[in-house]
């Protein structure tokens, strides 16, 4: 009977592992195919013949080296400023004891039902008024912590136990010293996942660039992706495709080196409830 689960269990992980992995193998193939053969029916499940011309045309016309560095800047740059920011007002909510701590945290998570759209204006006057539009900056300082971040830090914070804390204290650690020796390397995997999220989720921004930014060559990624569709009469499906494997190259990578990280920090957080 065991076995049986077990059985089933495998078969279906395989099932949903195909099914998460079809869109990704429609994405490449189809990069490699003509406009004409994307277009055909029944849809070819191998190009006829490949078409590498794709990956240069874009590189050119969307000016890829530049618009890559681009979101390089904005989403490590915000990652960076959303990690140590999460993590001491994480740990600031879970192990300090201060007046209106739960209440504060109540309404900051009460602030995520927010949907973002609606702070889009107020921000962009906010913006306007300090002198950031239309430069990066814009897109990494008032993104540079979340109140997902300080919630997901706290979760997996309360989980280090007090007696590890108190016992640096009695050896004489100060605040800082417990804060960057003790509390951080615990905190790995939970940095890793945290790290990994914002990144991808800062990567792919595509309304507020759309918003902030005017000038072309300070255009992101996904804004240059909405632009490339825009700029032609006919759709270029193919080209698109192209861009967008070239786009999701770094997300892939950074996400199979720090795996290991990403599933155990998720799973820590998940189990506590």
């Amino acid at each position: 009977m065991k076995r049986k689960k077990e059985f089933y269990a495998k078969v279906s992980l395989y099932i949903l592992t195909v099914i998460f992995l079809v869109p990704l193998y429609w994405l490449i193939v189809s990069s490699l195919k003509t406009d004409a053969e994307i277009t055909m029916f029944p849809p070819t499940l191998w190009p006829h013949q490949i078409n590498l011309k794709n990956f240069p045309y874009v590189w050119k016309y969307l000016h890829f080296t530049r618009t890559f560095l681009n979101s390089l800047i904005v989403s490590i740059s915000t990652t960076v400023l959303i990690v140590i920011f999460s993590t001491m007002a994480g740990y600031a909510f879970a192990k300090k004891k201060f007046i209106g701590s739960k209440f504060l945290m109540t309404v900051l998570i009460g602030t995520m039902t927010i949907p973002a759209t609606v702070l889009l204006l107020p921000l962009f006057f906010i913006i306007t008024k300090l002198g950031m539009y239309d430069k990066l900056v814009s897109l990494i300082l008032p993104f540079g912590v979340t109140v997902f971040g300080i919630f997901f830090m706290k979760q997996y914070i309360e989980d280090i136990p007090d007696a590890l804390i108190e016992a640096a204290r009695i050896d004489g650690c100060g605040e800082f010293k417990i804060f960057f020796t003790i509390i951080l390397p615990l905190l790995k995997p939970a940095i890793t996942s945290l790290a990994i999220i914002e990144f991808v989720n800062n990567w792919n921004s595509f309304t507020m660039p759309l918003v902030l930014l005017k000038s072309p060559e300070k255009y992101t990624l996904p804004l240059r992706l909405g632009m490339l569709s825009k700029e032609t009469v006919a759709i270029p499906w193919s080209q698109i495709m192209a861009a967008n494997v070239l786009t999701i190259l770094p997300v892939v990578i950074i996400f199979l080196l720090l795996q290991k990280y990403f599933v155990k920090g998720i799973m820590s957080g998940s189990v506590k409830g």
